[in-house]
């Protein structure tokens, strides 16, 4: 320990300033001030000073209720747009515009298009 008092100073000094940090920074940031020490060296140092942290965790986000989808009966009554893309062998791309009727779950009626104002690639 004695022959390390230069870098438990060093690390202590980082620590005062960022409890945050993690190992990787503070290397870094010794890096930065112009010291030399191998790496593992500092990775003893920053282990017997206990200044390791445990990984933070995920935040759980609240369970909700789950509540079953609402399915309209009626016909007319809810649509489902789609956008869809594709390419034909000899290379043309073209989009498709689906319309589905929510209540009878099949298409209604498609639209395609090509693109006049760009190339699809």
């Amino acid at each position: 320990m004695a022959r390390d008092a230069e870098v438990i100073a060093a690390l202590q000094a980082i620590v005062v300033e960022e409890q945050r940090w993690g190992f990787w920074k503070c290397h870094d940031r010794l890096r930065a001030q112009g010291y030399c020490w191998n790496r593992k060296r500092i990775w003893r140092v920053y282990c017997q000073l206990r200044l390791n942290l445990p990984r933070r965790t995920k935040r759980r986000v609240p369970q909700r209720v789950r509540q079953p989808l609402f399915v309209e009966p009626r016909m007319n009554a809810v649509w489902a747009l789609d956008f869809m893309r594709d390419t034909l062998y000899s290379g043309k791309v073209f989009r498709t515009l689906n319309v589905i009727d929510e209540a009878e779950s099949r298409p209604a009626w498609g639209s395609t298009w090509r693109s006049a104002f760009r190339p699809l690639a």
